[in-house]
């Protein structure tokens, strides 16, 4: 859709002075990209005029016409349609606002979107009473920074260059009004916050506090692991213990392999490039008192289609190899407990 319009006011004010001029210099034409009317792309053809600017203090000799809620200086789009974009690249960054941007029938390139967030006001930090503070990875590994959020209203602060105490001390010193600090583990923010204010609250998320909750229960419960029955009649005594399954042997021989070389004083760097294992996984079998700690304790599980593997199998070897013909066979009470089943 395309809209073709022209100014009628006499005058317009100067951009540089404000000065109000009435004397055209000359006309031109600008083409603007609107939202979308009716889902279609919408285009203003602006016809725009050139006055000349009376005031000769002014360093403007001549100036364009801006339409007041319309257009701005060597803008493309209309006001409007800036804000909507510049929106839509807060809520979705790049590629999302791009695919988001073309269902609206506005489409703009994710570098263009980037770009309008790159050009907005930082927005000045509030008086925080309440701060959080946690790291995170620009790229995993190699560069880290932390971000503060406001606890209150649960929305980032300020993102330093990097996760350091110094850097953390230094940012709470130029904010005194912060009275409190909700953290992670880390020693380093802590350190900070000791050293810029001394005796401050810091009390853990909760997020962390779950987090070390479900931790430490799920330690527990493979310490004890066999201490764990299942229900239903007791087991014969003279039974032997249940076989381990191949990923729990290899398990228990990784946890035998890395403790001993840890207790022998090998480092975990060391023992990662010997094993060819992450440092974090290293880390954990070298920690862990036990190998139970590490077997997960998971159910078996149990198919749909366990109930009624025997009648399947029997069908097989009578020679119905057919996956539709074995379930267009199966007994009505059969299929009705097979629905019946997936449905719990």
């Amino acid at each position: 859709m395309r809209i073709r319009a022209r100014c009628l006011v006499p005058a317009a004010h100067c951009s540089g002075c404000g000065t109000v001029s009435a004397r055209v210099h000359s006309r031109s034409g600008r083409r603007l990209a609107d939202g979308a009317a009716g889902g279609q792309e919408t285009a203003i053809h602006l016809e725009v005029r050139r006055f000349f600017c009376d005031n000769t203090a002014c360093v403007k000799r001549t100036f364009v016409e801006q339409v007041e809620q319309l257009t701005f200086r060597y803008g493309r789009r209309t006001i409007g349609l800036q804000r909507l974009l510049e929106q839509v690249a807060l809520a979705l960054g790049g590629r999302a606002g791009e695919r988001l941007a073309a269902h609206l029938a506005v489409p703009v390139s994710g570098s263009t979107l980037l770009r309008l967030i790159h050009r907005l006001d930082v927005p000045p930090i509030p008086e925080v009473e309440v701060l959080g503070v946690d790291e995170f990875a620009f790229r995993r590994g190699r560069r880290f920074s932390a971000i503060l959020p406001d606890m209150a209203s649960r929305r980032p602060v300020d993102v330093p260059p990097d996760h350091t105490a110094d850097t953390f001390a230094a940012w709470l010193r130029d904010h005194r009004h912060v009275q409190m600090i909700c953290r992670d583990r880390g020693g380093a923010f802590a350190d900070g916050a000791n050293r810029a204010l001394p005796g401050i609250p810091q009390v853990a998320d909760r997020w962390h506090l779950l987090h070390n909750l479900a931790t430490a229960v799920e330690k527990t419960v493979r310490r004890h692991r066999a201490c764990l029955k299942q229900p239903g009649p007791e087991p014969d005594s003279t039974a032997a213990p249940p076989e381990e399954t191949r990923a729990q042997q290899q398990i228990r021989a990784r946890w035998n392999e890395i403790r001993t070389l840890y207790e022998n004083g090998m480092r975990i760097s060391a023992i990662s490039d010997r094993t060819g294992l992450d440092r974090k996984t290293v880390r954990r079998y070298a920690h862990a008192a036990t190998a139970e700690e590490l077997i997960p304790v998971r159910p078996g599980r149990r198919s749909t289609l366990s109930p009624h593997k025997p009648y399947l199998a029997e069908r097989w070897a009578e020679g119905c190899d057919s996956a539709q013909t074995l379930r267009d066979s199966m007994p009505a009470a059969t299929t009705a407990a097979a629905r019946a089943s997936a449905a719990s």
